[in-house]
């Protein structure tokens, strides 16, 4: 009798049939995520208005939902870190070479990486807020010599100062997309540009969740989307993100798995994939 899956397994295979305890737990997740981020949140929103008084913020729901984002997301990409630390450990430790981390948060994967591999490592983060902490990981890790922060995005608008700040043609031998592609804007416009800054034979590193392949899960994540793009700042549950790179076609190595321990349940399955372009 085999083992059963642990956290860090992966598989090729279709996911498993979920049974009622898989269904449960799967309709409980996405309601526990919102949970704890209203948690976290509301006390630091609470303080910021009684600090910053305005009687329009105050009745403002946009501007409280801003607010409890901002004091509450960084606890949900701890959180995260430490579920699929088991996972991304050794997808991270594949990169090599002048990297490129899209999305690069608080930090939370630049203890993966192997500084000896890192040549150069280029952090792309817009959200000031996690910054501050990502500079903090950084300098943990023996990395801040060897890393530029890019304060900006992948918006079309950005791309004449990402090109100032080294993100050139044919530059990078790796690239690093761990749970960005989610909440980039209009993401299948950018994978183009991205594929581009490779070297050939660079790669690809991606963790993301996606899409469900499965009914009803895939129904359910089309339900929660609306309401989870404007808790989770832009982040879509129903996006096909390991497909999108795949058929972009131009690679000469694709891998794409999945945690054995994920169901047809799953509302926040992932994907699990390297990517190397044609030399």
């Amino acid at each position: 009798m085999g083992r059963s899956a642990l956290p860090g397994d992966l598989q090729s295979a279709p996911a498993r049939p979920a049974g009622p305890l898989d269904i449960a737990k799967s309709l409980l997740e996405p309601i526990m995520i919102n949970a704890m981020l209203l948690f976290n949140g509301l006390p630091g929103a609470v303080c910021d208005q009684i600090r910053h008084p305005n009687p329009i913020n105050l009745i403002n729901p946009f501007h409280w939902q801003s607010l409890i984002l901002t004091h509450g997301f960084a606890p949900i990409l701890s959180t995260s870190n430490l579920i699929y630390s088991n996972i991304k450990r050794p997808v991270l430790q594949q990169a090599y070479g002048k990297t490129l981390e899209v999305g690069a948060g608080s930090g939370e994967n630049i203890a993966y990486y192997n500084p000896q591999k890192i040549e150069r490592l280029v952090c792309m983060e817009p959200y000031a807020p996690l910054r501050v902490q990502l500079e903090k990981s950084l300098d943990a890790a023996g990395l801040v010599h060897k890393t530029t922060v890019v304060p900006l995005g992948l918006e079309l608008s950005s791309r004449p100062q990402l090109l100032a700040a080294g993100l050139e043609p044919g530059s990078f031998d790796t690239i690093v997309l761990v749970q960005v592609l989610c909440s980039v804007q209009s993401p299948k416009d950018h994978l183009e540009f991205l594929q581009s800054l490779l070297k050939p034979g660079g790669q690809i590193l991606l963790f993301e969740h996606i899409a469900s392949k499965h009914q009803p899960a895939r129904l359910l994540q089309n339900i929660w989307t609306p309401f989870w793009r404007s808790a989770f700042g832009g982040c879509e549950l129903n996006r096909d993100s390991a497909d999108w790179v795949r058929n972009l076609g131009g690679w000469e190595y694709v891998d794409i798995k999945r945690p054995a321990v994920e169901t047809t349940a799953s509302l926040l399955p992932h994907a699990v994939a390297r990517f190397v372009k044609a030399k």
